[in-house]
């Protein structure tokens, strides 16, 4: 296993993927079990009546949630999320700038449970989450791309 800092610093770079950049949320640090991301709230991101959109709460707390557990994979793995919990607390509005937190509170050798945070720069809580991770083999370049069962079984190839 990569040690905390080179583990920590794999993950920051990673790249984000199309769906997250255009997102434009930000990555602002990552630590062993800890990840903090920043999202300036944007027309993008509302639904109507100006109100940061629920599906944007979601995605931000579980990518928050997912980059600290991906802070305690293998470099031959990722973390994948299995189930996702939400509290929508307040709304946001177009132009407040988010601080979306996620920390490890438990690590086993399948999973990972996480909790996530979204403040407003002033401290208010917005959301909070909770999820379960599960530590999968990453692809490997020029591999076919082959499914783990849970029970160990052998894998089979996944069909496109």
């Amino acid at each position: 296993m990569p040690t905390n800092s080179a583990s920590s610093q794999l993950v920051a770079s990673w790249p984000l993927g199309p769906f997250l950049e255009g997102l434009r949320a930000e990555p602002v640090s990552f630590k062993k079990g800890h990840a903090t991301w920043r999202l300036t709230v944007a027309e993008q991101h509302l639904r109507t009546h100006g109100i940061l959109h629920g599906g944007v709460v979601a995605t931000l707390l579980d990518t928050a949630m997912g980059r600290a557990v991906s802070t305690l994979c293998r470099e031959d793995q990722s973390a994948v999320t299995a189930q996702l919990n939400v509290n929508f607390l307040r709304p946001s509005w177009s132009g407040e700038t988010l601080t979306i937190t996620g920390e490890v509170q438990h690590s086993g050798r399948q999973t990972a449970v996480a909790r996530g945070e979204i403040r407003t720069s002033a401290g208010v809580l917005v959301a909070t989450g909770s999820g379960t991770f599960m530590f999968v083999a990453r692809p490997v370049e020029g591999q076919p791309l082959f499914v783990q069962h849970p029970d160990n079984s052998l894998p089979q190839q996944a069909s496109s």
